[in-house]
């Protein structure tokens, strides 16, 4: 008799362990789930390393994307006038994941082009950015690196006369 009353306390227990275990790692997973979609937001550089696109919040929970920085290289007169222009628009969480950003809008100054984009945190310093037209399918995978303002400082809106 002891011995059942102990195996059934001690099952009560270990039940109990399990339980708050559970719990426990499904606070940690939704905890990191809404940080993730705060990850996606800050500096990130092209693969070219010519240009900084700033991301951040803007109206009904989407993302916008503005240049942040140009390379010495790339800065002439006509990218000086992208400086602070707004190149992505319109992207909002996807419903199944996230660290996924759907239906937003790409502008590509370089070919003078609109391009429907989703963007993807790979890990906390990659984010692939699908441009496409039409069905994501057909499009082109760019991945961006995490930088910061200390490494690419903001480039200066030139004056417009």
């Amino acid at each position: 008799m002891v011995g059942k009353r102990y195996f059934r306390e001690f099952m009560n227990y270990l039940v109990f362990v399990i339980l708050v275990m559970v719990l426990s790692f499904s606070a940690l997973s939704f905890a990191s789930n809404e940080s993730d979609k705060e990850n996606v937001l800050g500096l990130w550089l092209t693969k070219k390393k010519d240009v900084v696109v700033q991301i951040k919040h803007c109206e009904e929970k989407t993302l916008c994307g503005y240049v942040s920085w140009i390379s010495p290289e790339e800065m002439n007169e006509k990218n000086a006038t992208l400086c602070g222009r707004k190149v992505l628009w319109g992207a909002r969480l996807a419903d199944d994941q996230p660290i996924r950003w759907v239906g937003g809008v790409l502008y590509k100054a370089d070919e003078d082009k609109y391009y429907s984009a989703n963007l993807q945190l790979i890990d906390a310093d990659t984010l692939a950015l699908r441009a496409y037209i039409g069905v994501p399918l057909l499009g082109k995978t760019k991945k961006l690196t995490r930088t910061s303002e200390k490494v690419h400082p903001s480039c200066i809106v030139p004056n417009q006369p």
